[in-house]
């Protein structure tokens, strides 16, 4: 088994995925789970394309994957799972503890550390740039919704999409009125908003 242990047991959160989409798509070469990560776990999960060209080599010496590879033309590798990778990612899905959110969100952090740095315009341009982003990320949210539902996959793939939409509408609601609350700040010349703790120290 495996020693490469990110908090799922003996395999990496992104050995799990490749067993997941190898059972999608099998058979299935290395390309093929680049392109399915793009278009759909890449939404809401980042990671190191690098680790996922990796993953099936390393599965396929663990014996949850079995290889071929073609005779003529590029000589692609192929991947299926074996019965052991589908045991092993059955076990993995049917874990059902607690699993907190990683959030990532760059703006985020620039909007924490803006504080003493703020200026008029620099956190209304924030919240402008983010306020614009979360729109479009939620129509292309809508827009696979849309697309999925007539001929779903897998009925849990549009429950993940389904999150997907309210994450974004959450985001694009905050982000939307921090920028409202900025123009107002900025057209009286007042600035940042302040936060609370400018506020205790007034």
């Amino acid at each position: 088994m495996s020693t490469r242990d990110d908090g799922n047991g003996g395999y990496t959160t992104v050995e799990y995925l490749t067993l997941g989409l190898v059972a999608w798509l099998e058979p299935c070469t290395s390309y093929d789970l680049k392109r399915e990560v793009e278009r759909t776990v890449s939404h809401f999960w980042t990671f190191s394309h690098t680790a996922l060209y990796q993953a099936p080599p390393q599965l396929v010496a663990a014996g949850l994957l079995a290889e071929e590879q073609e005779e003529t033309g590029r000589r692609r590798r192929q991947y299926r799972l074996t019965p052991d990778g589908r045991a092993e990612l059955l076990a993995w899905l049917e874990e059902t503890s607690a699993h907190p959110i990683e959030l990532r969100d760059l703006a985020l952090l620039k909007l924490i550390l803006l504080g003493p740095h703020a200026s008029p315009g620099r956190t209304l341009a924030l919240a402008n740039a983010q306020a614009d982003y979360h729109a479009r990320q939620l129509e292309e949210f809508k827009e696979l919704a849309a697309r999925y539902r007539p001929e779903p996959d897998h009925p849990t793939r549009l429950a993940a999409l389904r999150f997907g939409i309210k994450w974004a509408e959450a985001a694009l609601e905050f982000w939307t009125e921090l920028a409202r609350d900025e123009a107002d700040n900025v057209a009286v010349g007042k600035g940042s908003t302040p936060s609370r703790d400018d506020d205790s120290r007034s």
